[in-house]
């Protein structure tokens, strides 16, 4: 048999190359490491098992922190435990604060990559979240954490998420991660609760502007939604559930609206019918829960069927709520309003426009609810500009799609998906999610004259009468209910068209990163 050749001479182990720039000291938790394989696709039906792993740092392929810097695996579980703990408090922060499942998990993700876990399980439900790995020693280390009291703060979700992507670019280690997510989680919120208020106003005034309302009837909306946010803040004192505040706020809003209107009706103010019709209007898109409406889908639409059918079913009760306590306002209105002579005029079925007033004041409208929409998310100043303008952006889409003789759910989400890939395209470069933009800037899209008018034909004496009319008064309400998943759905698709447009992004922020490591080397910055 022939032998085997020896084996060559043995050579000294070559260091790894330092990169200009960069501290050559150990630091917790980021260790150099060399060039990690790329990352397998995912398992398919030929040749692989359906269930085999995803590897950790392939699951991030589609998400803002695509790519990140990956650091050798830590062996220690004192660092891993520290790793550990930064992410579930980045998780917990972006929970809280109204993020969707799926941003929480890629950015869970993006941090255990770049503080070195190559073996990190994440799970997360509606108010919960757990965090398991398994270091290279072989030890488990588990964390759970659940949120109580979720607050909406796009603010400070803005601030989390370029905390992450300095994180995954390499820009900060995992001490100055640390010490920014305390500061982050100290940081006061943005608006005050009064300014907050007025904003709610404003989303009802600038509805009722959008659909063509006198400016009374612009400042009623508005001050109806304020007493109506107000009124619903005192009860939730009590621990009411949701169902019952969305009734409270839709019977509230009814009512003071009808009021106005009888005050007009005797010359005090002018109110018109129609004007009625917008006041109502704007308090139900006010009152709506679509601040958590998109991030529900995207959970549904992302994997996470438990937790978006679970935030599905809260907007759901909600917007019934809401629906109930419009109706049963309505009702009152119509009782009300046969005994003192006064006759409502039942708005035309068709009349479903989003915009049906002037051009001019169609812009106005749409600029005023993108703007004090975001307010009320608890939106950073910089993002006031971008918001207003893609409402405007949203509303003209769909404007214009409509009058091509396209259907109302059709041109809804197409107009849904323009903002939401809009958004996600100019967020990311402004270091914030895409929700932060296409929330707000999605309030414009919803149908609460077209659930004004359906219920208005299912309450009233007259068109319950009428069965048609009546029949057609519900077949609008579920057309609205089409319309505000179209605006969900279509959010999604946005988002996700404008996904491969992520990477440019990435890459500029480590080209920046390497040439101020080069530029801090050329100065003697460089520790030897």
């Amino acid at each position: 048999m022939t032998t085997p050749p020896p084996p060559p001479p043995h050579e000294p182990a070559k260091g790894p190359r330092r990169r200009p720039g960069r501290r050559t000291e150990p630091q917790t938790g980021a260790i150099p490491q060399h060039p990690q394989p790329k990352p397998r696709r995912r398992p398919s039906l030929r040749g692989e098992q359906p269930t085999e792993t995803i590897p950790l740092r392939g699951s991030l392929r589609g998400t803002p922190y695509r790519d990140p810097r990956v650091t050798r695996a830590v062996a220690e579980e004192r660092a891993a435990a520290h790793a550990m703990d930064l992410a579930l408090r980045v998780a917990e922060i972006m929970l809280r604060s109204g993020s969707s499942a799926a941003g929480v998990e890629s950015a869970t993700i993006a941090v255990g990559v770049a503080a070195g876990l190559d073996d990190l399980d994440v799970d997360l439900t509606m108010q919960s979240m757990h965090l398991q790995c398994r270091t290279p020693s072989g030890q488990t280390i588990s964390r759970l954490r659940v949120v109580r009291q979720p607050r909406l703060d796009f603010a400070r979700l803005a601030m989390v998420h370029a905390l992450v992507d300095d994180l995954v670019s390499g820009d900060i280690d995992l001490e100055q991660a640390d010490s920014q997510l305390r500061e982050i989680s100290r940081a006061p919120r943005m608006w005050s609760r009064w300014f907050v208020t007025l904003a709610e106003g404003g989303v009802a005034g600038g509805v009722a502007l959008l659909l063509g309302a006198s400016l009374p009837g612009v400042l009623v909306a508005a001050a109806a939604a304020c007493v109506t946010i107000l009124l619903s803040g005192l009860v939730d004192r009590l621990s009411l559930p949701d169902f019952y505040l969305g009734a409270l706020g839709g019977a509230t809003a009814t009512l003071i609206a009808f009021f106005a209107y009888v005050l007009g009706t005797y010359g005090i103010i002018p109110i018109s019918p129609a004007d009625f019709a917008f006041i109502v209007a704007g308090g139900i898109v006010a009152l709506l829960p679509s601040r958590t409406l998109i991030s529900a889908m995207e959970d549904v639409l992302s994997g996470f069927p438990v937790t978006g059918t679970a935030r599905l079913f809260a907007v759901m009760l909600h917007t019934f709520g809401l629906i109930v306590g419009v109706a049963s306002g309505l009702g009152l209105c119509l009782q009300a309003g046969g005994l003192l002579g006064i006759e409502l005029t039942p708005p035309p079925l068709d009349k479903l426009a989003w915009a049906s007033g002037p051009l001019p004041m169609v812009i106005i409208g749409a600029v005023v609810i993108g703007l004090t929409g975001a307010i009320t998310l608890q939106d950073s100043r910089r993002m006031l500009l971008p918001a207003s303008l893609l409402c405007v952006s949203g509303v003209a889409v769909a404007v214009g799609l409509s009058s091509l003789g396209i259907g109302r759910v059709t041109s809804t989400g197409l107009a849904a998906a323009v903002i939401g890939f809009l958004a996600r395209y100019i967020a990311l470069r402004m270091d914030a999610p895409a929700l932060t933009i296409s929330v707000p800037a999605s309030f414009g899209l919803y149908p609460g004259l077209g659930i004004f008018i359906g219920l208005y034909h299912m309450s009233s004496p007259a068109t319950v009468a009428d069965g048609a009319n009546s029949t057609a008064g519900l077949f609008n309400v579920l057309g609205a209910f089409g319309v505000i998943m179209a605006i969900a759905t279509g959010n999604t698709l946005g988002d996700r068209l404008a996904a491969p447009f992520d990477a440019p992004v990435a890459q500029r922020r480590r080209a920046t990163v390497e040439q101020e490591g080069d530029r801090r080397a050329e100065d003697g910055w460089d520790i030897v």
